[in-house]
């Protein structure tokens, strides 16, 4: 289930404040995917919020603090508030199909705070990465909006996309990067040195 309106910033803010009064000791909230993009004024809104907290203690908190204030559960990391908003709410090193490298939470950038709860998002790279996890045509065109508000350095995305293959449990494709280096790179008229895309192409299945 999704929210059934998108939410721009001013929306999700307003939100975040009105539950930070209940949470009773400090909880990082990570903003990934399209809620970051809309935090951070790449795209104008979202209808996806999801949000990685790191801490067992206080993913514990948190799923308390739902619960009492009434937020429904739904499957393993969905919760659904009163005004419709729907939440996914990742846990540990898990985000959108893939893993956190070991420092991307340290890259995280620090927004604002809303009582306990203080609010950071994830660098453009691995909001990239994570994305490419799924890779649909919704991503790319997120990847782009990035790309075009952004100076991203494709070598770096590359080696920590390799980094990110290292570690993750679940598989992640080098043609997925590859989609994005080799194809869509060309289509944005954004050059990409033929040395990293054969690179890449050597890289192990």
């Amino acid at each position: 289930m999704r929210n059934t309106k998108e939410t721009n910033a001013d929306a999700l803010y307003a939100f975040l404040e009105s539950i930070g009064k209940f949470f009773e000791q400090k909880i990082k909230f990570y903003a990934l995917g399209g809620t970051a993009l809309t935090i951070l004024g790449i795209k104008p809104s979202t209808l996806d919020l999801d949000f990685n907290i790191h801490s067992e203690k206080e993913y514990q908190h948190a799923i308390l603090i739902f619960t009492d204030i009434g937020f429904r559960k739904i499957g393993d990391y969905k919760w659904i508030t009163q005004e419709g908003f729907a939440l996914d709410i990742f846990h540990g090193s898990y985000i959108l199909g893939t893993q956190l490298l070991p420092d991307a939470l340290a890259k995280s950038k620090p927004i604002r705070k809303f009582g306990n709860i203080e609010l950071f998002v994830l660098s453009l790279e691995d909001i990239i990465i994570s994305k490419l996890a799924r890779g649909d045509s919704r991503d790319f065109v997120d990847i782009h909006a990035i790309f075009l508000k952004n100076k991203i350095s494709i070598p770096y995305l590359t080696q920590r996309y390799k980094e990110t293959v290292a570690i993750s449990i679940i598989p992640l494709a080098k043609q997925k990067l590859l989609d994005l280096i080799e194809i869509k790179c060309k289509e944005w008229k954004i050059d990409v040195a033929s040395g990293i895309i054969e690179e890449v192409k050597q890289w192990e299945p």
